[in-house]
């Protein structure tokens, strides 16, 4: 029982293609993709269950894409700096493995505020990026020279001990 306490508690690091999917089977756009890729590595490298530490205001950020909750989510506990909860969730439904609460939230945030709702994004995304086209593609040598699974099988004989 133990173990699975521990385990629950253990943040999902996804990696960079691993999120381009999941972030393109919730229909971002692939053109985007490399901006929310930068973003997510920057602001949380790529964790689901960062909790930032408190903003100047004692406001906190989380998950993947470290929002607010000042202003985006609500948070887990009643607070005096709490003004808005723009994206109708709970501040700890950001955390969790499945990231579909977190990219409507970020996507919300970025139809109302654009890029620049992330302060990482000035510094770190904004210039050329990892082209996120690779993550989709699947190299003809790849398939060819992947090892094929092979099964050995064995007849079962009752004569044998």
């Amino acid at each position: 029982m133990c173990l699975l306490g521990f385990s629950s508690m253990l943040a999902l690091r996804l990696e960079p293609c691993e999120l381009a999917g999941q972030l393109y089977i919730l229909d971002v756009p692939k053109v985007e993709l490399p901006l929310w890729l930068c973003i997510a590595d920057f602001e949380s490298r790529f964790n689901t269950h960062v909790i930032g530490r408190a903003n100047s205001d004692g406001s906190r950020d989380y998950g993947l894409f470290q929002i607010s909750d000042r202003y985006w989510c609500a948070p887990p506990e009643k607070t005096a700096y709490h003004a808005f909860n723009e994206c109708n969730v709970n501040c700890t439904e950001l955390l969790s493995d499945n990231i579909t609460s977190a990219v409507r939230c970020a996507r919300l945030i970025k139809k109302q505020q654009g890029w620049t709702a992330w302060s990482v994004y000035a510094e770190f995304c904004n210039g050329t990026l990892t082209d996120a086209d690779k993550c989709f593609q699947q190299t003809t040598e790849a398939a060819t020279t992947e090892p094929i699974l092979q099964i050995e099988t064995t007849t079962f004989d009752p004569e044998i001990d």
